[in-house]
């Protein structure tokens, strides 16, 4: 897709189409599927608010675990965006989590039309052992694997985030892109754009 392609895509009217708290509320939607989770503190809302130029088409919040349901988003008629509930530290109720655990679960295991997982993760936190889980259930699903990492202008050795992330995904025996990006700088905003347009192209 050229550049101006792509800026015409992800400078469209971007809808809001359903949100799912529980498996029988998915909706049934033909489009391909980009999906975006991490911790529930990652910065996820923020990214997506970034890479669709929509300041408040996902809901940002300074509390962890306020993305609550599964939330779909239409680009167009083109593939749909889809916002997961974080993992990780939120301040819920057991109960919610493990409900939380079990749609995602079911969303990722049945979802045919899903067509990559972009796994954000906090730059200055670094991978931590729920990211590994997560992208070990990825991989055994034979999900198509993105990892993204977030924040990026409040650390200061880039090499070493590359070179962690290499470690990880040979410690995992994968192999998939890695994007460094930053809501606030915008970096590596225009080379998520490119892998997602690409992805759902295949």
């Amino acid at each position: 897709m050229s550049a101006e392609g792509l800026n015409k895509l992800f400078r469209s009217e971007i809808k809001f189409i359903a949100g799912a708290a529980k498996v029988n509320q998915l909706p049934k939607i033909f489009l391909p599927e980009v999906a975006f989770m991490g911790k529930s503190n990652v910065g996820k809302s923020s990214l997506i608010n970034t890479i669709c130029n929509h300041r408040g088409l996902a809901k940002v919040s300074h509390t962890p675990g306020r993305t609550q349901q599964i939330n779909f988003f239409a680009v167009l008629d083109k593939f749909v965006i889809v916002d997961l509930p974080g993992y990780g530290f939120a301040k819920v109720p057991l109960s919610v989590k493990e409900q939380w655990e079990q749609l995602i679960l079911y969303y990722l295991q049945n979802r045919t039309n899903l067509k990559l997982v972009n796994l954000l993760i906090d730059a200055r936190r670094g991978i931590k052992d729920n990211d590994r889980e997560i992208a070990q259930l990825l991989i055994s699903c034979n999900i198509n694997l993105q990892i993204v990492f977030t924040k990026v202008d409040k650390v200061k050795l880039r090499d070493e985030i590359i070179i962690e992330s290499e470690k990880f995904l040979a410690s995992l025996g994968h192999s998939c892109n890695v994007i460094c990006t930053s809501s606030r700088s915008k970096e590596g905003a225009k080379e998520l754009q490119y892998s997602m347009a690409k992805c759902i192209k295949s």
